[in-house]
């Protein structure tokens, strides 16, 4: 892996997460009951660009989590028995991302698992704004390549935290996983 800094890739990158702070937009995470086209959502996490949490729910699914996805987040099927359903929660998620710009980190699996679930109960795909991915943003802004040189590297999120130097709390919960995106972000805004 080498690394290389392409300078107007990285300016562009500061850019983006600047001129995401100047605006209002929310930063959204999913933990899921695995990785596949069946899976479904059992947690969601939302922050504003201030960092207060404008959702933190957990959710109860119609199959059951993967052992695999639990060692990752921690969520167990009883974890979730008491939680409402996806449809319980729809409309106040689509109310609150309506015409929102949204970012996560790695938005194609959560706006992928936002469609998966939604498709589940047959609901229309939540509507928003504008949507927006931090870890791509973040591997132009620290610029390493794969070692064909055409693309580059993308970064889990713990990692490109502790790259930054920012505080790590609980990994793998939604609402914690949305705030360090924040934090992530803000961090390369400030970047010189």
């Amino acid at each position: 892996m080498t690394r290389h800094f392409h300078p107007a890739h990285r300016r562009q990158s500061i850019q983006w997460a600047r001129n995401l702070l100047a605006h209002s937009f929310y930063v959204l995470d999913t933990e899921t009951t695995g990785l596949g086209n069946e899976d479904e959502i059992v947690q969601i996490g939302i922050v504003d660009r201030d960092g207060v949490a404008l959702m933190n729910q957990v959710i109860k699914p119609t199959i059951p989590i993967g052992t695999g996805a639990t060692a990752v987040h921690g969520l167990s099927d009883l974890d979730v028995a008491d939680a409402p359903s996806f449809t319980r929660i729809y409309i106040q998620l689509s109310a609150l991302l309506a015409g929102q710009v949204v970012v996560a980190y790695n938005m194609d699996f959560d706006w992928r698992m936002l469609q998966q679930t939604a498709a589940r109960y047959r609901l229309p795909d939540v509507r928003i704004g504008k949507r927006d991915c931090a870890m791509k943003q973040y591997a132009r802004f620290k610029g390493a390549r794969e070692s064909s040189g055409r693309k580059y590297i993308w970064h889990k999120l713990v990692n490109a935290a502790r790259q930054e130097g920012l505080e790590i709390s609980r990994a793998h919960d939604a609402l914690d996983d949305a705030r360090m995106t924040l934090a992530l972000i803000h961090k390369m805004a400030e970047t010189s």
